[in-house]
């Protein structure tokens, strides 16, 4: 298990047993990592993208990292309040891609921002990383303004959704 501090969190890598006790059972999870129960769960569509996540980190075990799920916790309240995701290894251009969400009653706090802050200059300390790629849906609002707030560029769109660069 790897761990990624900041200011205010820390951002904790998931194996695959606590990747699908977070689907599974979240409450033995946060017993697991000695963690207050959280407010929230994942919702179906979450559990869905663990699932994947899942199914490709017990195909690599060695390389889960680069595609687990990192839980979010912040220092003073020890609970998981969001998550960030790793879509694989850096491809032939350097590139990872994340993906991320909080919980609704942890939003507006600043942690994604602080978390995806975090991340990158993880990621881009890493070998063969150049670039942290993310994408969003062209109507998530909230999810522009955290990528703009951590210096990503806009730098490609298809009709549904916009892709964001760090490097």
């Amino acid at each position: 298990m790897i761990e990624i501090f900041t200011e205010r969190l820390r951002m904790i890598s998931l194996s695959p047993d606590h990747l699908r006790l977070l689907s599974n059972d979240q409450k033995q999870l946060e017993i697991n990592l000695s963690l207050h129960k959280s407010k929230s769960n994942l919702s179906q569509e979450l559990k869905r993208a663990m699932e994947v996540r899942l199914s490709k980190a017990l195909t690599d075990e060695q390389n889960y990292i680069w595609y687990t799920n990192w839980i979010i916790v912040p220092n003073n309240i020890n609970e998981i309040v969001g998550g960030i995701m790793l879509k694989g290894t850096p491809n032939h251009k350097g590139e990872v891609v994340i993906g991320y969400y909080t919980h609704p009653e942890h939003q507006g706090y600043g942690y994604m921002t602080e978390a995806i802050n975090g991340m990158k200059n993880w990621l881009l300390n890493q070998t063969n990383v150049r670039y942290v790629v993310a994408d969003t849906e062209k109507d998530n609002i909230a999810s522009h303004r955290v990528l703009e707030k951590t210096g990503a560029e806009l730098y490609q769109e298809t009709e549904e959704l916009f892709y964001w660069r760090f490097a």
